[in-house]
């Protein structure tokens, strides 16, 4: 098996723990449905800000995306444009997991 570094592992434990999360939430399809949005296929999580600027708090701060179109679409945006789309879908499920 291949080294992992103390940010790697964080990470690790971090999507573990998440996919279980999000799970309990039914939230098992893509949070942003942009145009060509596959879904529930290729799911992945994107954070506000790239992940190796992150603390390991931070971490845990995602939202549920298709791999592809809507997490590179929203990669190839300006950070600060990024950080608020990710930060809204946040604080919309927050929100509506309330109700």
């Amino acid at each position: 098996m291949r080294w992992r570094g103390p940010r790697t592992k964080a990470w690790e434990k971090a999507r573990r723990e998440l996919k279980v999360q999000f799970e309990l939430w039914d939230i098992t399809h893509c949070e942003l449905r942009y145009a060509g949005c596959v879904g529930g296929a290729s799911l992945g999580f994107a954070h506000a800000r790239k992940r190796r600027k992150l603390t390991k708090e931070e971490l845990y701060e995602v939202i549920l995306v298709c791999n592809t179109p809507c997490h590179d679409k929203i990669e190839r945006m300006p950070a600060e444009e990024m950080e608020a789309i990710v930060k809204r879908v946040i604080e919309f499920r927050t929100e509506r997991l309330r109700w």
